[in-house]
């Protein structure tokens, strides 16, 4: 397995946890009892509940646009940035007395949706001008990725001003890669009238030509000796909001840190 020191950068936005209290005690309220079968008894330090957001990122690669050059000139997709999805579940377990804790592990359960799109000027490529003569066209290369990954998260969140809701969270994330894909278009760029030539479908009889022929997908399929693994740091902040004795909601913004690089190649 080829290990990428270089960072892979995304930033997950907007992450909303709900979460219950299965003891009636409340995060920074002292309550007369955890339950009424029990005055005795102390609230339950786990919170359950749903969580969802979005992902922004930035994937740690270096992939050929045409693998099989023969001159080994051809230029490289690095590190390409998209959006995406993630929804799951977390738990929660606090350190010490619920109403005063002010530290905790967070596990979390996710499904994840890393997309990624990166583009490379190419230099001028042959056309066919609508009134039928040759011209020069500038082109570029786009590629995007799609990965769907399931992740589970162990965060240790510590709340460094008492009674307020603030955290900062870090800890290991882990993804499973399920499914890894990509393609790879040649685009025109312009002028916005012009396409490719008869001789430029009969040099590469087996791509497929899109887009009024102003597009060639050479590739569409499983992205080349990519990992089946993702291991990254999380590092982010997140605010506790509560609702009533037993819901809280935490948005939250996080930095993951990836190691591992996308492919092998």
């Amino acid at each position: 397995m080829k290990i990428n020191l270089l960072t892979i950068l995304f930033a997950t936005m907007l992450l909303l946890v709900l979460s219950s209290n299965s003891a009636y005690s409340q995060r920074g309220v002292a309550k007369e009892y955890a339950s009424p079968l029990d005055p005795s008894a102390k609230a339950t330090p786990i919170y359950i509940g749903p969580a969802f957001g979005y992902n922004h990122l930035g994937h740690s690669m270096t992939i050929p646009t045409f693998t099989n050059d023969p001159t080994g000139e051809c230029k490289e997709f690095k590190n390409a940035s998209g959006p995406g999805f993630f929804g799951g579940f977390t738990v929660e377990y606090l350190f010490g007395e619920v109403e005063s804790s002010s530290s905790s592990l967070i596990f979390r359960a996710l499904f994840n949706t890393y997309g990624g799109t990166n583009k490379v000027r190419e230099e001028t490529y042959p056309i066919l001008h609508p009134d039928d003569f040759p011209i020069d066209q500038d082109c570029e290369s786009i590629m995007d990725i799609s990965y769907n990954a399931a992740t589970f998260e162990v965060m240790y969140k510590i709340n460094p001003i008492p009674a307020m809701g603030l955290g900062i969270i870090v800890g290991p994330a882990f993804d499973f890669i399920l499914t890894r894909n990509r393609t790879h278009d040649f685009d025109l760029v312009e002028p916005k009238n012009g396409k490719f030539s008869e001789k430029t479908k009969n040099d590469f009889p087996d791509a497929e030509f899109l887009n009024f022929d102003r597009t060639i997908r050479f590739y569409d399929g499983e992205i080349e000796e990519a990992l089946g693994f993702r291991l990254g740091l999380k590092v982010g902040v997140q605010y506790e909001i509560l609702l009533g004795s037993k819901l809280y909601i935490a948005p939250s913004l996080a930095y993951n840190f990836g190691i591992t690089s996308v492919s092998s190649l």
